[in-house]
């Protein structure tokens, strides 16, 4: 396959920040960008053209087809996030099934289909290996919640790859991040941290920063396949609470895994993904090995850097402030305007 010059991207998911910021970065860099997601962008972006659509809805495909895209950034994937299950499910299977079916057959427009997953695909217990590889997934381990929903999800991708040759295929299994509005964040600030009795695992982290920055490059360069992203070294979660001033108490150890889970959920008065639970008791790390030879780049910050760019409270803020509403109606207005006059010059 003859390498491909991005033109046309479509982001899906720019609501949240992280999308947001991959459209911020990939403006410069391709000619004609737009997004999609179900609610406004958090902040306006003139270069971005926006459109209200879900993917959940067979609509998607359309779009694409009428947008002539030859690439798309499927970035509306949910992994830390307070909807139900149910919604989860929907967005992520899904929503990521009607991505696919949007950039199928011999018609279709796209070359290019970069998709956010995560390293909660792995799952945690206590038998797992050292560090996973992009080959250890496991497609026949019991799952539920996020991991079964990943897991289905990159199957589907898995498939779609191997029957369109026309167009290559890039998933990027991100790590687990520490920005202010995730749950492991919002977990390791709490001053009193309930932990597992008699566990200390490893956690490897992943900057906002760097996460942007790896689906930048599989949108402009050419890594086909899945790739792990996480940034270098591990943190023990007893350092990461030292590192944010917190005391940790013991729960029960999580051998009667649902009551340990609603006891670490009690004490912690926050939601924790069953996924998270599972790897506040027996970690996770991946090899990221494979990252660092086809990309030639790797994560700038450490997994050590990363907590303590949270602790400092120097994390850097993935999008300016949410625009006021008169001046993301501006915004649209400017882009309309372009609109036309490109129309007219052609």
């Amino acid at each position: 396959m003859t390498p491909h010059r991005p033109r046309r991207v479509l982001i899906t998911g720019v609501s949240n920040p992280l999308g947001a910021e991959v459209a911020r970065r990939l403006a410069p860099q391709v000619p004609q960008l737009f997004g999609c997601d179900v609610a406004d962008p958090v902040s306006a972006l003139e270069e971005m053209d926006f459109v209200h659509a879900d993917t959940r809805l067979s609509v998607i495909g359309k779009l694409v087809r009428q947008l002539r895209i030859d690439t798309v950034v499927h970035l509306a994937v949910m992994v830390d996030s307070p909807h139900d299950e149910r919604s989860i499910h929907e967005t992520d299977v899904i929503g990521t099934m009607n991505v696919l079916v949007g950039c199928s057959g011999p018609a279709s427009p796209v070359r290019r289909l970069v998709v956010k997953s995560s390293q909660a695909i792995y799952g945690a217990g206590a038998h797992d290996p050292s560090f996973f590889t992009e080959e250890m997934v496991n497609w026949d381990r019991p799952a539920s919640g996020i991991t079964r929903d990943l897991l289905e999800m990159e199957q589907l991708v898995s498939e779609f790859s191997l029957r369109t040759d026309a167009c290559g295929v890039t998933v990027l299994r991100l790590g687990f991040r520490v920005s202010e509005d995730t749950s492991l964040a919002r977990y390791l600030s709490l001053p009193i941290v309930p932990v597992f009795a008699g566990f200390d695992p490893r956690l490897q982290l992943l900057h906002e920063d760097d996460a942007a920055e790896a689906i930048v490059r599989a949108v402009v360069d050419d890594h086909q396949g899945a790739f792990n992203v996480a940034g270098d070294g591990v943190v023990l979660l007893s350092q990461a609470i030292d590192i944010m001033g917190g005391r940790s108490t013991p729960v029960l150890p999580p051998f009667g895994r649902w009551l340990s889970r609603l006891g670490l959920r009690a004490l912690a008065r926050i939601e924790l993904p069953a996924y998270l639970a599972d790897m506040l008791a027996f970690g996770s790390v991946m090899d990221c090995a494979r990252l660092a030879a086809e990309f030639e780049w790797k994560p700038a910050y450490s997994s050590r850097q990363a907590m303590d760019a949270l602790a400092a409270g120097k994390n850097v803020e993935l999008i300016e402030a949410p625009s006021p509403r008169q001046e993301y109606e501006l915004q649209v207005y400017l882009q309309q305007r372009r609109r036309r006059a490109l129309r007219l010059s052609n």
